[in-house]
């Protein structure tokens, strides 16, 4: 049995893109639909990062498992779902739409993107730390 790794790879970059405007439109709807969006959002963001992680994809995996941390704790109920959280969810929707962009060109390895992303990573970490984001410093 040979794997056509073009094929999966294609496969994975166009069933990450459909599980992305999933992840949006759960987003954009969350506050209405509550916690059937955040289970919504959690899914599409778990199976793009294990689909990720079995094709050797560190980036994506490393990014989405902070977003699917940040959301994991949404679902306990430690963290509430507010505006700010939902305009970084999809701010870091928009960064694994990035990623998976990269995967398709080639450039996943790429240090503008990474460092594109850390900013996300800290302000989702923020909320990992202590529950809640602080007030933006605007630096």
């Amino acid at each position: 049995m040979s794997i056509d790794i073009d094929q999966v790879t294609h496969t994975f970059i166009a069933e990450s893109r459909e599980l992305l405007e999933q992840m949006e439109s759960a987003l954009l709807a969350v506050t209405r639909d509550g916690l059937d969006a955040v289970n919504a959002i959690f899914r599409a963001a778990h199976t793009i990062k294990g689909s990720a992680g079995m094709f050797g994809l560190d980036p994506v995996v490393r990014f989405t498992h902070v977003a699917e941390s940040v959301l994991d704790k949404v679902r306990d109920g430690a963290i509430p779902v507010g505006d700010e959280l939902v305009a970084l969810l999809l701010a870091c929707r928009d960064h694994i739409g990035a990623l998976v962009d990269a995967v398709e060109s080639g450039t996943l390895d790429d240090a503008d993107l990474a460092a594109a992303g850390a900013p996300l990573v800290a302000q989702l970490q923020a909320y990992l730390d202590g529950g809640a984001a602080p007030a933006p410093t605007g630096a």
